[in-house]
């Protein structure tokens, strides 16, 4: 073993692996023995079956005639009408075989846990197979094959961390083939480049050994069927109720002057995540129209919203520039972009300049200044004139600690102004590390005094109904209230009666 590759102290334990502190990175082991010896036996008989695609031959020890016929009936046919031998399922259709699976296992006796058993078998058979480790921990963010130099993953917790796993280049050929089969594109010699989203929203990448000399690489960053709210950022940490109510505020623009709002940051940072609860903030009578190179965001309930995805395969590309030109022909009260790093970001900042206003987007960059400068240099190219008209750019970072483990958090809120030919910026909340804390700062800004006005208001009460937002997101916390349509609903609620929630909450504290 060599020096780098030294474990330490264990840093958590579940029944899919243990954890490990290491030097270089952490060690994610995966257990081999997550079910009894009988068990496994058991779905490994299932896995080889279901994975032909076609009804049951073979027999099983112990196992009735009874249970056959049921499989045979409520996960078989299900397997073959979605050719799940070459494609991955969708999570619709995973989700009628796990109920079909569980089903079918309900009464024997010897599976102990009948929904993760009917999990394994599943993601065995049809999904990731030897990496099912990844689906079956809700813990894993990112997947990383890196050829022949072996499998990490990225862990909520614990960060970057190496596997115990290996997978041969046949059987990893075999699954990025699958994948690519899935999604209709092609991944050979000609097109040894595949980006993709999988049924159940992963983003997924890969490459062919003719592009790197350790052989394939696959990269798959999982995919939340249940997106983060804003009070679930506010309870971890990553930023405080008066600023959230702040940024509520400042995004709605009180239903008349909505902010232009870009969340720039580094990979992994937690940009699309923020993206997407912003986003939320938009009263429900506005129209969306969202742009992104793969599709990630994920508005819920609501009805008035377009979602477009760039595309390029089968000789054909539609880039978001063009999705993006094409958006402001769709009457949208909101433009919505997933990344600009292209000639998208002039596009946008065109829309800003002709009365859309409320755009949202991400940006890959670490701070204000970085953001102004990237947005002003090629490929993005806009002119240093139109940069004000971006009114605030949120910084969102990752830090990890020993003691609190992969942590994301609003570093930043900054607000940009105009003085004749310059572009000017002021920090209206900053991050302090010792503290672990976003805090407002002393500057007042002018978006706060151009709102009031806007909407015949003081500052003053402006302000108030700041502070009337953030105790609803307070009392949200309270009540325990975290299902984001629950959220939504509250939301939605106090743009049609406002006095009616505050008097709600206010009965009962």
């Amino acid at each position: 073993m060599r020096f780098t590759e030294v474990k330490m102290k264990r840093l958590a334990s579940t029944h899919l692996a243990d954890i490990y502190q290491g030097l270089s990175s952490n060690f994610y082991e995966v257990k081999q023995a997550v079910l009894s010896e009988k068990e496994k036996a058991f779905a490994d008989f299932l896995v080889k079956d279901i994975s032909r695609g076609s009804s049951f031959k073979g027999k099983f020890e112990g196992i009735s005639k009874d249970f056959f016929d049921d499989f045979g009936e409520a996960v078989i046919p299900i397997v073959e009408m979605n050719s799940l031998s070459q494609k991955m399922p969708s999570k619709q259709v995973f989700t009628e075989l796990l109920g079909g699976m569980i089903g079918a296992v309900s009464k024997i006796d010897f599976v102990k846990e009948k929904e993760f058993f009917s999990e394994y078998v599943l993601h065995n058979a049809v999904g990731l197979k030897q990496l099912a480790f990844f689906s079956l921990d809700d813990n894993l963010e990112e997947l990383m094959v890196n050829g022949q130099n072996g499998v990490f993953v990225f862990h909520k917790m614990h960060g970057m961390c190496k596997t115990n796993i290996t997978i041969g280049e046949r059987d990893l050929d075999n699954l990025v083939q699958k994948i690519a089969s899935t999604i209709g594109k092609e991944f050979n010699q000609k097109n040894a480049l595949l980006d993709a989203r999988l049924p159940d929203g992963s983003r997924v990448n890969a490459t062919l050994p003719e592009l790197s000399p350790t052989g394939i690489s696959l990269t798959i960053r999982k995919f939340s069927p249940v997106p983060l709210t804003i009070l679930d950022l506010i309870e971890n940490g990553s930023l405080t109720s008066e600023a959230a109510a702040f940024l509520w505020t400042m995004v709605d623009g009180l239903g008349t002057y909505p902010q232009n709002i870009l969340v720039a940051g580094g990979t992994a940072s937690g940009k699309t995540t923020f993206l997407n609860i912003l986003s939320n903030f938009v009263r429900p009578s506005e129209r969306i129209v969202s742009i992104e190179d793969t599709i990630e965001l994920s508005l819920l309930a609501r009805e008035n919203w377009v979602a477009l995805e760039a595309r390029n395969y089968s000789g054909s590309e539609i880039t978001m520039d063009a999705l993006l030109k094409n958006s402001m022909r769709m009457r949208p009260d909101r433009i919505v972009v997933g990344e600009v790093r292209g000639s998208e970001a002039l596009t946008l900042f065109t829309a800003m300049d002709t009365g859309h206003q409320g755009c949202l987007g991400t940006i890959h960059a670490n701070n204000s200044r970085e953001t102004l400068v990237k947005l002003a240099e090629r490929p993005l190219s806009v002119p240093q004139a139109m940069l004000p008209l971006l009114d605030f750019i949120i910084i969102t970072q990752r830090h990890y600690s020993k003691e609190k483990g992969m942590q994301r958090r609003v570093t930043q809120i900054v607000e940009l102004s105009r003085m004749e030919d310059k572009v000017l910026s002021g920090t209206l909340f900053d991050f302090d590390p010792k503290h672990d804390l976003l805090f407002r700062t002393e500057i007042q800004g002018r978006v706060v005094e151009e709102m009031a006005e806007q909407n015949s208001m003081t500052k003053n009460e402006l302000k108030k109904e700041i502070e009337a937002r953030k105790s609803v997101l307070d009392w949200m916390i309270a009540q325990g209230i975290r299902k984001p349509l629950e959220v939504l609903e509250v939301i939605d609620s106090y743009y049609f009666n406002p006095k009616k929630v505050l008097s709600t909450i206010s009965g009962l504290q």
